[in-house]
């Protein structure tokens, strides 16, 4: 299984959202390899489970209040954005424990690609919001 490396194209140039963001490629990596290895110890895979959605959802947190402070006119529509992956993310995690094996080859790319595109479109626009307000 190769790994999908954080790709610093997707620096939005905000410090605290690009950690997050390689945090969250990271927690998709991990799951990946618990996933792939078929570990007889399903904790990990579990543990890989718990680590992303939680992550998933204080990112969000996160980055919307970072919206609500600096007045983002796009805030109810990102919001939206982020219900979206965070329901996906939960479905994985009700699957898994409800019993249905899970495939890496399926769960990876969706949440690295869902992320990719997130970052280039939704929080790239956030970002220059923020250094347009900044600088204005």
């Amino acid at each position: 299984m190769s790994h999908i490396e954080w790709d610093p194209a997707l620096a939005t140039g905000h410090q605290e959202i690009d950690a997050q963001h390689a945090s969250l490629f990271a927690l998709a990596n991990a799951l990946d390899d618990a996933i792939s290895a078929g570990v007889s110890d399903a904790n990990a895979v579990a543990d890989a489970i718990y680590g992303l959605t939680d992550y998933v959802v204080e990112h969000f947190a996160d980055e919307e209040a970072l919206m609500r402070q600096v007045g983002f006119p796009g805030a109810s529509a990102h919001h939206s954005l982020h219900q979206h992956l965070t329901a996906e993310t939960m479905r994985l995690a009700t699957r898994y424990f409800n019993g249905e094996d899970l495939v890496a080859s399926q769960i990876t790319p969706f949440v690295v690609d869902w992320l990719r595109t997130h970052i280039q479109t939704e929080d790239m626009g956030l970002v220059g919001y923020i250094h347009e307000h900044e600088l204005g």
